[in-house]
């Protein structure tokens, strides 16, 4: 009895999910001197692979025209966003990625910043679990959740290592090959990439070279990630805020504050009210009329029991409040 022979896009997907597992377990090696290199190919081997997939689950070709062979991994990728499987800003990552992977098969790689490499291979992971999830829900089943890469050092992020190479490209050969490559990567049209000579003459002359470039952009549109592990000592709680920063910072700066609640929340709800002198219900409105309770800066909510929560403030909430009586003795923010 003949085995029923597996489909050409559950053929593809199979080899797609190997190699992306396969690029994770190289890049969290410890010993491999080769680990970007390794990564990077086999995750752009990974989208290759997956886009095709998807492309053959949908009827679309993947053969060159009036040749033998399947087209290239940055054609299968670009098809993807121009069929409208993939959005834009997820195809401009992993074009980089299979921009820096071409390099690396066809030449010397230069040196990646781990920021870029953990950006890269985070976003690119990601992106290829919600495709296969979205095109082949059953097949996506059995993908592990958690891979585990550790650091000891303070790295930053993509934004803040691109844009000190773009600063640098002009004077530092490194940082030109590497800029170029993740900016043919962004701009690749379907057709071919730009050359490093064309990269060149975008910003040949004087003035800033990033506002010429389509990782301009990129940078700004695209979300960052920082691995961040938190070491903290017994009875503490970590508490992680995200809240918007300034447009001319994409580094996603992190601030990590040791906190004693006691000391630096003293105040609950009524205790406030006593020191100010006013009711529970007069401070309750101040507390939404100034927007405390989410903000690190002044509040913090602790879990007394599984239902409860007690709600305690910081001096810098009293001393607003202290500072709006005296300018309007009679406020009421009920009325406001």
């Amino acid at each position: 009895m003949t085995t029923r022979k597996r489909r050409e896009y559950l053929q593809l997907l199979d080899a797609a999910k190997v190699a992306a597992e396969t690029a994770i377990d190289s890049y969290n090696s410890v010993w491999h001197q080769y680990r970007n290199q390794a990564a990077i190919i086999l995750m752009a081997n990974a989208w290759e692979l997956l886009a095709k997939a998807v492309l053959v689950l949908h009827k679309k070709s993947i053969r060159k025209d009036k040749k033998e062979g399947t087209i290239s991994g940055e054609i299968a990728v670009y098809r993807l966003a121009t069929f409208g499987f993939l959005e834009s800003d997820k195809t401009e990552t992993i074009q980089q990625v299979i921009s820096l992977r071409n390099a690396a098969c066809h030449h010397i790689l230069p040196d990646v910043a781990a920021e870029v490499m953990q950006h890269l291979l985070y976003y690119s992971c990601k992106f290829f679990r919600e495709t296969t999830t979205k095109f082949f829900p059953k097949q996506s089943k059995g993908m592990k959740d958690t891979y585990l890469s550790i650091s000891f050092i303070n790295i930053t992020t993509y934004a803040d290592k691109v844009l000190r190479s773009i600063s640098k490209v002009r004077k530092s050969a490194n940082d030109k090959r590497m800029v170029w490559l993740l900016e043919r990567g962004v701009s690749f049209d379907g057709s071919g990439y730009i050359t490093e000579s064309q990269f060149e003459n975008k910003y040949r002359g004087k003035g800033k070279v990033l506002p010429r470039l389509e990782l301009s952009s990129f940078i700004k549109n695209t979300d960052m990630v920082k691995i961040l592990p938190i070491e903290a000592p017994k009875n503490y709680t970590a508490d992680v805020v995200l809240r918007k920063g300034s447009k001319s910072d994409s580094s996603l700066p992190i601030i990590v504050k040791k906190t004693d609640i006691e000391n630096d929340f003293p105040y609950m709800t009524k205790e406030m009210g006593d020191r100010v002198k006013k009711s529970l219900h007069w401070m309750k409105g101040v507390i939404s009329f100034f927007g405390f309770k989410g903000d690190p800066r002044y509040h913090q909510g602790v879990r007394s029991s599984k239902t409860t929560v007690v709600h305690r403030y910081s001096e810098s909430a009293l001393q607003k409040i202290l500072q709006k009586l005296s300018e309007e003795p009679d406020f009421n923010p009920h009325h406001s």
